[in-house]
């Protein structure tokens, strides 16, 4: 994969962001509708715990996704190329850990992506969202951009009828201590380490240095690529080899 999709990719990826308007310019006129392949790099966090997770995240919300619509476009020809984001809109149903900041009744979540030919790809494990979905989002808010992201691509749960789903990786260590519980007992674990008197449970990781004095903003160093499991982006042409036409 090219350096500039590699480098425009991920809510909660280690680097330093193309410079961006972000308007529409150098956007893809055509765009998959879902990711064609996974994108793998280098997080500021690979989180092994429960605890771990709650105690970093600055913010936790629960929330349900009412729109996704593309996002800013990163990068440019001199750079290698562009790379557009997708804006998930969240309506925020309950704010469970604020880090002191004030959390609108919607927010607007960057998640990953289309290369410059619109080619899709996801993060990891984290796939697009889609409109209906709730859950729990273990976010944080770059401080340059304002722009709201999950603090790793493990920051994603969703409900799903009653059973908690997780975006980490079903290898990595995080996974079966969410994934399949009941939505009720995960709940209510949320809520445990939450509460202040049982502050001394949380485990807090250490923020990343900034590179140079300067913010670090969540992109992805070069990274393996490989296609999304069922090798299709629905677009009337399945299957459709990587990458597929504009």
């Amino acid at each position: 994969m090219r350096a500039a999709a590699v480098a425009a990719a991920a809510g909660a990826m280690a680097g330093i962001i193309a410079t961006s308007s972000g308007s529409a310019q150098g956007a893809p006129t055509h765009r998959d509708p879902r990711p064609e392949r996974i994108v793998h790099g280098r997080e500021d966090f690979d989180f092994t715990t429960v605890n771990a997770l709650v105690g970093t995240s600055p913010v936790i919300i629960r929330g349900t996704v009412q729109s996704v619509a593309p996002g800013r476009t990163v990068g440019s020809a001199e750079e290698g190329g562009t790379d557009q984001a997708r804006n998930v809109t969240l309506r925020v149903n309950a704010v469970m850990k604020s880090g002191g900041a004030t959390i609108p009744d919607t927010l607007t979540l960057e998640e990953w992506g289309w290369d410059g030919s619109g080619n899709g790809y996801q993060m990891e494990n984290l796939t697009w969202s889609q409109v209906g979905e709730t859950g729990y989002y273990f976010l944080k808010r770059d401080a340059i951009t304002l722009n709201w992201r999950y603090a790793s691509t493990q920051g994603r749960v969703l409900n799903k009828d009653g059973i908690v789903r997780s975006s980490a990786d079903p290898e990595g260590p995080l996974f079966p201590l969410i994934d399949g519980r009941t939505n009720t007992d995960f709940y209510a674990e949320l809520k445990r380490l939450l509460d202040p008197a049982n502050a001394n449970q949380l485990t807090v990781l250490p923020q990343p240095v900034p590179a140079n004095g300067e913010q670090q903003n969540d992109v992805p160093d070069s990274g393996p690529t490989e296609p999304v499991p069922d090798g299709s982006t629905n677009d009337g042409s399945e299957p459709t080899p990587y990458p597929s036409s504009t």
